[in-house]
């Protein structure tokens, strides 16, 4: 339990995060083919997840890593094992652990629920021996009129807890993702009613199944209007929702929230972390960001696959997780 907690603390140290960079092969290749590069494979899928992990005094800003569970046996081209890039900059390794989401039977139509308990206790010993020291579970949970039903949320929260517990056993801290979509004309308060539905749920199922808060993440979404709704929210606005969110649902004892960005721009998502730490909140988490494409959208464009624009790219990763890192602490300059 002492290990559990002090990786829980590290990964949410002051003026750091969590770089996500366990997106799927179609999810990466679709990045990249917005950016004008073609024919996205392995090799380069490879090479891009290198130019990430040895960028330059990232650990300075980013406490852990998330990996694809492929991507974590995975070696630089010169022969140096990605975890070995990361722990050499005091990074921590970690892996996603579910296996997607499938269709929930009996549910509202588009309602899924995720996959991957079979064997995850066997997984997670070998992500463990191969150096993780962090894991990801993903759910997603969608917005309609009559949406998320009670056995879309009573599955998806029960079936995350088991995974938090199951984790914990091997010795693998859960970082846990309830993925409140974004997608919908719903308003920022019917987002914060179904988030705080969902985090209820979460909690309740992590107390019935042991679980130990102190050694747990939570991996949130902002709470934010929908895609489609009219009324547009600032960053004041979203910070206000998103703290109020979690001081209603998420007991003091978890050591900080890591929280996604959704579809806001990389400078929207820092200005809305920036804002959340500049409210005198009663939850005593560190609140900081678990973000993927707020974090890897320019240096993505950047790179474009020319291995002469990797040092650019780098830095402009860098300059992100900077900025970031200073939105943990409340001192972002917008723009900077």
């Amino acid at each position: 339990a002492a290990e559990l907690a002090a990786t829980a603390s590290a990964l949410v140290a002051p003026g750091k995060g969590v770089l996500s960079s366990d997106e799927s092969a179609p999810t990466l290749a679709a990045r990249f083919e917005a950016a004008g590069v073609d024919g996205f494979e392995d090799d380069a899928r490879r090479a891009y997840r290198e130019l990430l992990y040895a960028t330059p005094e990232l650990g300075t800003y980013v406490s852990g890593a998330i990996l694809g569970a492929d991507m974590l046996f995975e070696q630089s081209a010169g022969g140096t094992p990605f975890v070995d890039l990361l722990n050499v900059q005091g990074i921590l390794p970690g892996v996603r652990v579910d296996a997607g989401d499938v269709q929930l039977p009996g549910a509202i139509a588009g309602e899924t629920c995720s996959r991957g308990l079979d064997g995850l206790d066997e997984r997670a010993a070998l992500y463990r021996e191969q150096g993780a020291r962090f894991a990801k579970w993903r759910t997603k949970i969608r917005i309609s009129d009559n949406a998320p039903s009670f056995l879309a949320l009573k599955e998806n929260c029960w079936t995350m807890a088991r995974c938090a517990r199951t984790l914990q056993e091997q010795g693998l801290v859960p970082l846990l993702e309830p993925a409140v979509l974004s997608e919908g004309a719903h308003s920022i308060e019917r987002a914060a009613e179904v988030q705080e539905r969902v985090y209820v749920d979460v909690f309740r199922a992590l107390a019935e199944n042991g679980v130990f808060l102190e050694g747990c993440l939570l991996k949130p979404s902002m709470t934010t209007p929908g895609d489609d709704c009219p009324e547009a929210a600032t960053a004041e606005l979203v910070a206000a929702y998103s703290v109020r969110t979690l001081e209603r649902t998420v007991p003091s004892a978890v050591p900080g929230v890591c929280f996604n960005s959704g579809t806001l721009s990389e400078e929207e998502a820092s200005l809305c972390l920036d804002a959340m730490n500049r409210i005198e909140r009663k939850g005593p988490w560190s609140v900081t960001f678990g973000f993927s494409s707020s974090l890897q959208a320019t240096c993505a464009q950047t790179w474009g696959g020319d291995p002469d624009r990797a040092g650019a790219a780098q830095q402009a990763l860098l300059a992100r997780a900077r900025a970031n890192g200073e939105a943990n602490l409340g001192k972002y300059a917008p723009g900077s």
